[in-house]
This record gives C-alpha cells, sequence and structure tokens, in this order.
C-alpha cells in the first residue's frame, strides 16, 4: 500500500492507499482505501497492533472506526472505493511540541490484512489537520473571518478538543506567527438523537485580523489547516464562480474558449414537437408519463376538482399551434437538460431581483462572460437569455406550454447536451401560464430592463397581457379551482393560487391598473398569513415570496413610486422579508458550523438539496432593508460552509478550493472527456444517505440507525446522489447571497472579460510512457496568486504552475488548463498534441470506401476482432482529423486491421 498524505492533490485515493494522522496527543487516526468494506465488528480488538513514537513504543488505551464509500461513481463498472478509518486512542499522551518523532503503527499478526504491513506520520507542529475547517479559498479582510474545529470519530463519538490553547494564524510563507486568538464553543442545537451530535465544535474568530496574505490557522496539539487567503477578492471569486456556473448551464449557445475550458456546440436547436393526436400515436410515452405525474398524489393540496390529466382528452387548455414551435435558449435546467418552465420563471425572478435591487450588481460587466464588457450589466443579459426562451414558450391564446422534454424518454442520458434527442413540449396549465406572465412582466417593468432593451421589454408585457387574459377566461370558464390541472410536482404547491398571486403583482407593478391590484389583494389579503409557509414553517416559500419580495422592492428598484404602494401591504411584504431571514438567521447561530440548515429538518432526521448559500439568500434580500451586522455575519458563515469550513472540508461550488469533489449529478459531467465537473455548480451540501441502497450498507455507523447513527454533517461521499442534484433557481439564489457578501467586501471590481491564455509545450516529440512536462502563457496577468488546474486524457488532475504527465497511449490527445484568481477572474486554455510509440498507427487522407464519417471529422471503422478491445467506444477504433489527414490508431493492438 501507498501512502496517501498529499493533501492539495486533485488525485483520487486508490484502491491499497492509505493516511496515518496524528489528531492529538493522544488519538492517532489510520485511513485505509479499498475497494471492498474491511470488516472490523464493533467487538473485534486491535490491541494486536504495535504503536511506537520515536522508536519508543506506546500503549493503546482503546479504539474505535468508521466506514463510509469515499468514491461511487455512476459509470459502469463500478469504482468504489471505501474509507475505513481507525481511531487509536494511546494511554499516555506523546510530546508533539517539545520532540519531533515519528508515530509508526505496525501490524505484526495481520489483523488488518496483511501481515507484517506497517504505517507511518511525522510529529510535525504543522501537520495537516483534518480537525480544522477553514474557507479554503479564504477571507475578505473587511468582513467576518471564522474556522471552525471538530471532528467526528465514528462509533467513538466526537473527538475531545480543549479550547484552552487557543489559536494561531501562521504565515505559510515566512512561517511567523501573525495573531492568536481564542477557541469558544459552539455547539448545534436543534437535533433530537442521542448522542446530540457536534456538541465539542469550537470556533476560531480572527475577524480583527486583515492583513492580506497566505495563512494557516494552527492548533496546539491538532496541527494545522489547509492554507488559505486573506484577500479582498474572495467573495468575487465566489460570484464570478455562480456566473460561470450559469453560463455553463445555457442552452442553445455554443460554449467554448476563451471563456470556458467546458465547451460544447450549440445544442437543441431543432424545433420541439407539439404533443397533438397522431393517427400512429407517436407521443404515446409523452402523454402515458403525464398521466404516470397525475396520478402521483399531492397530499399538502387540495383536492383537485378539474380531470386529472391522464389522457390527452382530458386537457382544459388544448394546443392551438400544432406541428413544431421553436424553443431553443434558456438554460438547462439542473443536472439533465430538460427546461421547466415553473423554475424557468423562478430563475429570472432571482436574477432581475438581484441585478435591479442588491447595490453594485448593475454595474458589474466584467463577471467573464462573452457579454461582459459591452456596457450591459452582465446578470442582465443571463436573465434575457432565459427570458427570451420563456417567452417561444407561449402557445396562440396567451398559455405557456410546461416544459420541454425529451419524446421518447425522461432524461437525455448518456450524451453531450449537442447530441441531445428530439424534444416535445408538454402541455399548459394556469400554474406554469400565471409563473410566466410574472416573470416576463418583471422584466417589462425593470427600469434598467427598459433602458437596454425597451422594444423587447414592450413585447415581454404584451406577452404577459396576453397570458393574464388566457387565465382570466379560464377562470371565467372553470371556476378559480377548477381551472387547475396538475401535471407534475413542478408549480404544484399551493396548486396555481401561488403564481396567480405573482402573476398579478408584477402585472400591477409594469402596468399600475387597478385590476392587478383588486385581484393582488384579493388573491393575498395578509402577506404573513400562515398559509403561505412551506410545511407550516417555511416563509417566503414558491411564488408567493416572489410577490411579496417584488412589492416589498417595487419602489427601491425603481418600478413604482413609494406613494402608488399601499403603505399597509408594503408594511407587511417588508416585515415578510424581514422574518424571513430572522428564521434563517435562527437557524446559522444553532449551526455549529454556521450554515443555516433549518431546525425542522434536524427534528426529522432530513437532507438533501440543500445548499448553503441558497438558504441563506433571505438574509441577503433583508440586508437590502436592514443592513444588520449579523446578516453579513451568517452570509460568510453559508460561503465558509460551501467554501470548505464543513466537517468532511470539502469545497461544494465546483471550481473552488482544495479539496473538490469530481463525481456530481450532471449529464454533462458524466460524458465530457474530463475528470473534474463544470465549474460554477453547486452541490448538496447536506445528505441524508446515498441513493443507492447498497452503498447505504456500507457505512458504518448506520444513517439509518435511531441512536448513535452516522453525524449528519459529515455523511458526504463523492458519489452519484440525486439528493445532492442542484438547479439554476439554487444557482440564482447562491449569486444574489454573493452578491451581497461581495458588495460589502470593498474589492476593486475592475474590467474583466477573458484573457488569452497558451499551453506551452516542450520542443521534443512527446513519447509514450515518457514524462513530458507542460507550462502555461498568460499576457498580462501574473500566475503568482493564481490557482491552476490542469487536465489531460488518461492522467489524474493536478494544481500547479506546470503539468507533468506521461502520456498511456499514441495518437493526438489533449491538455487542458483553468487558471483561477482570488477574485474569480479566469482563464482557460486547451492544446491537442500527438504522442508517438510503438503501437499501430496510420494515416490516410482519403476516406476509405465503406467507412462512416464522424463528427469530428475521424472514420466509423469496426474491429474484425478484438484483442484487447478499443481504448474508447464497443467495436470502433479511435479516429481523428488531424492536419486535415485522417488518423487511425489502436491501442495496445494485437489484432490485424481488415479494410
Amino acid at each position: 500500500m501507498r501512502s496517501a498524505t498529499d493533501t492539495r492533490a486533485l488525485s483520487l485515493p486508490a484502491s491499497g492507499d492509505w493516511t496515518l494522522r496524528i489528531l492529538s496527543p493522544t488519538l492517532l487516526e489510520l485511513t485505509l482505501i479499498f475497494a471492498k468494506a474491511m470488516d472490523l465488528a464493533p467487538a473485534r480488538t486491535l490491541s494486536a497492533l504495535d504503536i511506537t513514537f520515536a522508536g519508543r513504543g506506546v500503549k493503546m488505551a482503546s479504539s474505535g472506526w468508521k466506514r463510509r464509500p469515499i468514491y461511487a461513481p455512476l459509470a459502469t463498472p463500478r469504482d468504489t472505493r471505501i474509507a475505513t478509518q481507525l481511531y487509536l486512542r494511546l494511554a499516555a499522551p506523546i510530546d508533539l511540541e517539545a520532540s519531533a518523532g515519528m508515530v509508526e503503527v505496525r501490524d505484526p499478526q495481520g489483523v488488518l490484512g496483511k501481515p507484517g504491513a506497517s504505517w507511518s506520520a511525522n510529529a510535525d507542529p504543522r501537520r495537516y489537520s483534518p480537525a480544522i475547517h477553514v474557507n479554503q479559498e479564504g477571507y475578505v479582510p473587511a468582513l467576518p473571518k471564522k474556522a471552525m474545529i471538530g471532528y467526528y470519530l465514528g462509533d467513538m463519538g466526537e473527538m475531545p478538543i480543549s479550547a484552552d490553547a487557543g489559536f494561531t494564524l501562521v504565515n505559510t510563507r515566512t512561517g511567523a506567527a501573525a495573531y492568536q486568538g481564542k477557541l469558544t464553543a459552539r455547539p448545534d442545537i436543534g437535533y433530537k438523537t442521542s448522542p446530540i451530535p457536534y456538541q465539542a465544535v469550537l470556533v476560531a474568530d480572527f475577524t480583527e485580523f486583515a492583513e492580506p496574505g497566505e495563512y494557516q490557522l494552527q492548533v496546539p496539539g491538532l496541527g494545522a489547516s489547509l492554507p488559505f487567503l486573506i484577500n479582498p477578492g474572495i467573495a468575487m471569486g465566489f460570484l464570478r464562480t455562480y456566473a460561470l456556473g450559469l453560463y455553463h448551464q445555457r442552452c442553445g449557445a455554443d460554449e467554448k474558449l476563451p471563456f470556458t475550458r467546458y465547451g460544447h456546440e450549440a445544442c437543441h436547436l431543432a424545433l420541439a414537437q407539439i404533443p397533438a393526436a397522431t393517427p400512429d400515436d407517436k407521443f404515446a410515452f409523452t402523454w402515458d408519463k403525464i398521466a404516470a405525474y397525475a396520478e402521483l398524489p399531492s397530499p399538502d393540496n387540495p383536492a383537485q376538482t378539474a380531470p386529472k390529466f391522464t389522457r390527452e382528452s382530458a386537457q382544459l387548455f388544448p394546443f392551438v399551434k400544432l406541428g413544431t414551435v421553436d424553443v431553443s435558449g434558456g438554460h438547462h435546467d439542473a443536472g439533465d437538460y430538460s427546461k421547466y418552465t415553473i423554475n424557468s420563471t423562478a430563475l429570472i425572478h432571482y436574477l432581475m431581483f438581484t441585478v435591479d435591487s442588491v447595490a453594485g450588481v448593475a454595474q458589474l460587466d466584467n463577471l467573464g462572460i462573452p457579454e461582459s464588457g459591452d456596457g450591459i450589466p452582465d446578470l442582465l443579459q443571463e436573465a434575457k437569455w432565459e427570458a427570451d426562451f420563456l417567452a417561444k414558450m407561449q402557445d396562440s391564446d396567451g398559455g405557456f406550454y410546461f416544459l420541454v422534454y425529451p419524446k421518447m424518454r425522461e432524461y437525455e442520458s448518456g450524451v453531450l447536451p449537442e447530441h441531445g434527442d428530439t424534444q416535445v413540449v408538454w402541455p399548459k396549465n394556469t400554474a406554469v401560464t400565471a409563473a410566466a406572465v410574472a416573470a416576463l412582466a418583471q422584466c417589462a417593468s425593470s427600469p434598467l430592463f427598459k433602458k437596454h432593451y425597451p422594444e423587447v421589454a414592450a413585447k415581454y408585457l404584451q406577452q404577459a397581457e396576453l397570458g393574464w387574459q388566457f387565465l382570466m377566461r379560464a377562470i371565467a370558464k372553470h371556476g378559480k379551482e377548477g381551472a387547475y390541472q396538475k401535471i407534475t410536482f413542478y408549480g404544484d404547491h399551493y396548486t396555481h393560487n401561488d403564481e396567480l398571486v405573482w402573476a398579478a403583482c408584477e402585472l400591477l407593478l409594469a402596468t399600475g391598473e387597478q385590476q392587478y391590484q383588486e385581484k393582488l389583494f384579493a388573491w393575498l389579503p395578509n402577506p404573513a398569513h400562515p398559509s403561505t409557509f412551506r410545511w407550516g414553517w417555511w416563509r417566503m416559500s414558491e411564488a408567493w415570496g416572489n410577490a411579496i419580495r417584488s412589492y416589498a422592492f417595487a419602489a427601491r428598484s425603481g418600478r413604482v413610486p413609494l406613494e402608488k404602494l399601499d403603505a399597509r401591504y408594503l408594511k407587511i411584504c417588508e416585515g415578510q422579508v424581514l422574518s424571513a431571514a430572522d428564521d434563517v438567521l435562527d437557524w446559522s447561530k444553532k449551526n455549529a458550523y454556521a450554515t443555516p440548515f433549518p431546525l425542522p429538518t434536524k427534528v426529522v432526521r432530513g437532507g438533501g438539496w440543500y445548499f448553503s448559500l441558497d438558504q441563506a439568500s433571505d438574509m441577503a434580500v433583508a440586508y437590502q432593508i436592514d443592513p444588520r451586522p449579523e446578516y453579513l455575519d451568517a452570509l460568510v458563515g453559508a460561503m465558509n460552509f460551501e467554501g470548505g469550513s464543513n466537517p468532511v472540508n470539502v469545497t461544494f461550488l465546483t471550481g473552488l478550493g482544495t479539496k473538490r469533489q469530481r463525481e456530481i449529478v450532471s449529464q454533462y459531467a458524466q460524458n465530457d472527456r474530463r475528470v473534474l465537473p463544470p465549474t460554477g455548480i453547486p452541490i448538496g451540501n447536506i445528505q441524508t444517505t446515498f441513493s443507492r441502497a447498497d452503498l447505504q450498507e456500507l457505512t458504518y455507523p448506520k444513517d439509518s440507525a435511531v441512536t448513535d447513527s452516522y453525524a449528519f454533517y459529515d455523511r458526504w461521499s463523492d458519489a452519484f446522489n440525486v439528493s445532492t442534484e442542484y438547479i439554476t433557481v439554487n444557482q440564482a439564489r447562491g449569486f444574489l447571497a454573493s452578491a451581497v457578501i461581495a458588495a460589502q467586501s470593498r474589492a476593486e471590481a475592475r474590467p474583466w472579460r477573458a484573457a488569452q491564455a497558451k499551453i506551452e509545450m516542450p520542443s521534443a516529440a512527446v513519447q509514450l510512457n515518457q514524462p513530458t512536462t507542460f507550462t502555461l502563457q498568460i499576457e498580462g496577468e501574473p500566475l503568482a496568486d493564481a490557482r491552476v488546474v490542469w487536465e489531460a486524457g488518461d492522467q489524474e488532475p493536478a494544481f500547479g504552475a506546470t503539468y507533468t504527465i506521461t502520456p498511456k497511449r499514441n495518437g493526438t490527445q489533449w491538455v487542458e488548463a483553468e487558471i483561477a484568481w482570488p477574485d474569480g477572474r479566469r482563464a482557460f486554455a486547451a492544446r491537442a498534441f500527438v504522442a508517438n510509440g510503438s503501437l499501430v498507427n496510420w494515416v490516410d487522407d482519403d476516406l476509405p470506401v465503406g467507412a462512416n464519417p464522424g463528427s469530428s471529422g475521424g472514420d466509423g471503422w469496426n474491429w474484425v476482432s478484438e484483442n484487447p478491445a478499443p481504448k474508447m467506444g464497443k467495436t470502433s477504433h479511435q479516429s481523428n482529423l488531424v492536419a486535415g489527414l485522417h488518423e487511425h490508431w489502436f491501442t495496445g493492438a494485437t489484432a490485424t486491421l481488415t479494410v
């Protein structure tokens, strides 16, 4: 087995890797990585292990363990990797401060596997400690700066840590102590389990220290944290990362260098089909799927009085347009490539709210997307990209289609977006129509939108009014309750009641007409009524929150003069904004790691689809009304949690930090050539358990145990888990929260569009199985403060100013680099290169008879035999178009190619 002690590596621990850590003077942690689970029943003794420090024997007093899969990708064959962590408590402390030395654990009898195995660790006072949790990007000098200390030891409970010793900030470049502070207790509140988790967590507050630089936080006896920066650009770094993530979700756009290395061609440009009745029933899959959703219960809603959508003839609002419809553009809703109208409207709402109502966002034309630098706020253009798609979703009668979906399956799996399926639109209903009316009216009433896109704003308003007419006709004919037909759970909470209120509110703000105010006040007479609370406790949920938020900020955003608003109603709306923020603030204060995880969720031991900055965004909204320092402190705490200041030391926003997840719920990430997923994708921060039952069985202690269960915030794995999947609304809310933090960071928002970066190769030819080093050039931008991530085919990703790889196959290959500065400015580079070796390599300049041209210009060949199987694909070998020539090569080929 080999040591896996590199704490700043992007590579994945392999089966057989191990790590021995000195957690404290009396506690060791031995981590063993295997493809199969080790059996360490609680009754099994580890007393046969020999422990020495500086060559002298050390007695063990007790032991414990935990086990969890740490890597479980979706792809087959399964490549599951399981970490078994042993905790060895020493009978007496070893003197880590006064004497340097090596701790060694030996297994003479082979109780852990091979007899005679041994593992060692150096007793360096600044050794990495997994018990010290920091924001791995860093901290803003002018804002709160806190790190958390705590650790979970499996069936031994929490690691006891004394606050008496305090902590020290150490400058990583000089090694000098820069600041000393005290540790204070921060126990978690709200869980009812036994034992109550996270009661021994401590906080290190170094807010008063503001000197820029790179530091580690050191605790005597424990070791030191991962390195981090104190830099004014850190919050802008999160903001730009979220912006890049939204750009990566665009549909209908070709994404390419220099704006991203995660490129693809423009996708889903073909017309979508309208699934009206046909003689050959070619839309049977669509209608069967709609019928299946209609039969699912909606326990939170009153009984539906309209006919269930179990067949095409049951629809209240048949299609008017027939044939096909252009619904290109917008953003892919989530990890798949579908586009849901209800989420589209929420995305527009949050983007428009942020650019209209958060100080400084309207001045940001430097986020690094293709539109940066054109004089129009970047976020406004991202909102318009979505709104232009939404406008295409309207039928001739004013109603809006429910979603855009694949025609013959539920999700477009196994393909990149440009190779996606034929798509269909689903039927109309009143919920998504009302939401679309609201979102388009919100754009149309925005002074900023009207300034830059006056004609588009007028068109949006016309469409919103046409949609309103559709709704009024539907209600007049079927009644308010009878006009609603459930299609799926999207937009089904509160039936269509919340969307109708939001539509009335936005049209009122766009037109000032009395008819809309009458409907608003009639349908939502009291914005603070508990009937608008999700599950009875979550304020400002769904479209209720959109309406309340928009009314509360109608004057602040310049839509309506203050005197035109109803003062009583405005006060109630503002009160709800503040009350929602106070709820979130309370959750943050009662969380040991400062993430605003809801107390009602703790009580039921729930988790999933939770994103810290998303949840914190209600405080970001309230901060625009009442800039309380407590709100800002909690917002920073949520950012820190996503940035790595959490029990598992993993960053939950892709493209950031030292410890990064590679397996996420994203069809693009599953099907592109890279190991690391696209930058800017939020990953669910807290999960109840694995999606797969077989992985649940591998954990110890059990996630499902009534007592002594696996500690909740530690239930992380680099695994495909649908409960961690994001939607673009999560990204937009995370952007909103980041924007408020960035506005307080006093960072210089320097102009930025994209920089041209270039990967340099050595002058000598690249040889198979020989190391080759690549370097990076970028004009006008220093790399000294940048974090550079490299990737190449068949290689593990790595950090560094240079990248050394050993090609494992010959032929044309690729290498990429992503450069990120502390303020989130990024540059990207990619290069193709050819590795020459002893394998078969044949080049021709004509397409042979019988060969099929591939999308890259290569040929579609087949093996006569597979010995071995080709590197990529099942029966096709690899071919590329290189300098106008067709190149064909075969990895490890021993068979004869017959053409």
